[in-house]
């Protein structure tokens, strides 16, 4: 057991699902057990990020929402300023988890990091941050009303860890929101695009350079960046920024998320 936090992000309305999938029962234990329990060889600590749904862990350790977020960036931003050192994050939905996706996002020395298919989309609600590290992007965040897990990574420094390089099977991160999905047995790829490790840091993150009036060059710079590395979902969510003002980038946008696109099969 290591000095990890686990925080499992349990504060969903699992509408699709029919009712609160996290304490459903599947193979005699709750979903959000599964996850739990491929946490602990590298946590010490697990807190349940229940939002709305506190009432429903009794005797557990919760953790409130932030109300300066709304989703799980209202988690994230709570748990980081509670706990110290590195916390680990993932959603109550994924009971298909190995305890090797939680140690290779520990092993990585940057303060941020995240897992990427093959197919080049970055696979967000599962991933480390440094406490430390995460509270000043998180204020900037909020001051800018910003709402994505993934701007954590446009913003700080990121060890984003290929799938294929670590021999993580992609299917450990299906997530259940329906009943049908606790039977899938495999998550199918479009394109095998993403193959090494890279990290990303700015000297001055395009991000905040555009928040702060600096116009669209820089988010034309960071595109072509994470296009040149094969971060096809990040470069989707850069479009996205830009198709405020170019609406032509709308439609890359769609189609980067096409490309980077994972289903689930039995």
């Amino acid at each position: 057991m290591g000095g990890a936090v686990l925080v499992v992000l349990a504060g969903g309305l699992s509408s699709r699902f029919g009712r609160d999938k996290c304490t459903y029962v599947y193979g005699g234990r709750r979903l959000i057990d599964y996850v739990i329990e491929a946490g602990r060889p590298v946590a010490g600590r697990v807190a349940i990020a229940a939002g709305r749904n506190a009432a429903l862990y009794p005797g557990e350790e919760v953790v409130e929402d932030s109300p300066r977020f709304s989703g799980p960036l209202a988690a994230v931003d709570s748990a980081v300023y509670r706990y110290e050192g590195p916390l680990l994050f993932a959603p109550c939905d994924t009971p298909f988890l190995k305890p090797a996706a939680f140690e290779g996002l520990l092993a990585a020395r940057s303060p941020l990091a995240v897992w990427v298919y093959p197919s080049g989309r970055v696979e967000s609600a599962v991933f480390k941050a440094e406490a430390k590290a995460a509270r000043p992007i998180l204020d900037l965040l909020a001051r800018f009303g910003r709402g994505r897990i993934d701007d954590l990574f446009r913003v700080g420094e990121t060890a984003f860890l290929s799938m294929e390089r670590h021999g993580v099977d992609p299917a450990w991160f299906i997530n259940v929101n329906k009943p049908a999905d606790l039977e899938a047995s495999a998550a199918v790829v479009k394109r095998r695009i993403y193959a090494e490790d890279n990290v990303v840091s700015w000297e001055e993150p395009p991000l905040v350079k555009w928040l702060m009036g600096g116009g669209l060059d820089p988010l034309r710079r960071e595109l072509l960046r994470y296009l040149e590395l094969g971060l096809f979902s990040m470069a989707a969510h850069v479009a996205k920024d830009l198709s405020r003002f170019i609406p032509a980038y709308e439609a890359l946008a769609e189609a980067l998320y096409e490309a980077s696109g994972v289903e689930k099969a039995r």
